[in-house]
């Protein structure tokens, strides 16, 4: 699944830059602002259409430049080869390509580029809102049904259209668009629960490898009372649905809850236990991924040294190093990449003043 080759072109304070990673470990250090942590993003963007630091594309641009253009080669033992182009102008005009023609969907250029992020910010996956946690649980998904996008947008569309018979309160025409609204939404569900019955104990087993003091549970809750029929739990809430003039109930509405001693782990776990869960979770869904498609996650891994004491620091890297992926890695401190982590498939590259030059 590796990238072979990396062009960047205005992204905020990077220099223009093409680099040859390497398949395996690319470890990039350097001084806070000077941007190797933008790197880890251009890659980010290019596979999820968005940004882990940012939620404006635009504050990612360069200041003094009109546009801002990605190239990824790509190398798939099971797809191929594949180039990606992506080109995004000042004024918001994008333009996605794969091999040379127009993508009119983000979902494709994911496919090719299933790519895992750890930083600091992923703290909110555990203390941020469901939403965080959802689309945790629908990447894993999205990667091994590949009906699963078209399922998800046909719900989505019938949440829209149950929606708007409720802010109309047009209360007769409720059961035409409750009986799609519930098979979209059985889909969807179902597909999360088979998931979760996989990941939960790769997530235990990926977890203890981590720290096996730190015990953590996960629970899924799909949006409505479980012990209910969706169908009724709508017909009980069909009233407070108009009167909201919105769907209480549904898929839109799941949880994975992530649970200490009962307590939710963001208010029991130290920020380091939290990190170490956060990694725990992403690693295992990667892992999981590489059962069970035989294709490898890449890893993006930003400031490996915050919140991770070396015991913890050489456990992530170790699992990492077992899944024989590719990973970029950065840190400020070059010895704190390579004194936990030695790989022979590496390759080390230097951050300056948006400078990139890589290392004998």
């Amino acid at each position: 699944m590796p990238i072979r080759q990396l062009q960047i072109s205005g992204v905020r304070n990077l220099q223009p830059l093409t680099i040859t990673p390497h398949s395996g470990v690319n470890f990039i250090y350097g001084e806070n602002g000077s941007g190797k942590t933008s790197i880890l993003e251009a890659i980010a963007v290019m596979a999820a259409g968005k940004s882990f630091r940012t939620s404006q594309l635009k504050h990612v641009m360069s200041h003094d430049a009109d546009r801002m253009e990605l190239r990824m080669s790509i190398e798939d033992l099971h797809r191929g080869e594949c180039e990606l182009d992506s080109l995004r102008l000042k004024g918001g005009d994008h333009l996605l390509k794969q091999n040379g023609s127009v993508l009119t969907s983000q979902a494709e250029a994911a496919h090719w580029l299933p790519v895992q992020i750890i930083e600091p910010n992923t703290f909110k996956l555990l203390a941020g809102s469901p939403e965080e946690r959802r689309q945790f649980i629908d990447w894993g998904v999205f990667h091994v049904e590949h009906g699963f996008m078209d399922q998800w947008k046909t719900f989505r569309k019938q949440l829209k259209q149950r929606n708007a018979v409720l802010k109309q309160k047009e209360s007769e025409w409720l059961s035409v668009w409750n009986a799609g609204f519930v098979e979209s939404a059985l889909t969807i569900d179902k597909h999360r629960r088979d998931y979760l019955k996989r990941f939960k104990p790769e997530f235990e087993r990926i977890l203890t490898a981590l720290d096996p003091d730190v015990d953590v549970t996960l629970a899924y809750f799909p949006g409505w009372d479980k012990d209910s029929e969706l169908s009724d739990v709508l017909t009980r809430q069909q009233e407070r649905d108009l009167a909201l003039g919105y769907t209480q109930s549904g898929p839109h509405r799941a949880e994975l809850r992530i649970k200490c001693d009962k307590q939710p782990a963001a208010e029991i776990l130290s920020r380091g236990q939290q990190k170490t869960v956060v990694a725990a979770l992403k690693i295992a869904q990667g892992s999981l991924f590489q059962q069970e498609s035989d294709r490898r996650t890449i890893y993006l891994v930003d400031d490996l040294a915050s919140e991770l004491d070396e015991k913890h620091r050489f456990a992530l890297c170790k699992l990492l190093e077992d899944l024989k992926c590719q990973v970029f890695i950065t840190s400020i401190d070059k010895d704190k990449l390579t004194d936990v982590w030695q790989p022979v498939a590496s390759k080390v590259f230097h951050v300056e003043h948006g400078r990139l030059t890589e290392e004998a």
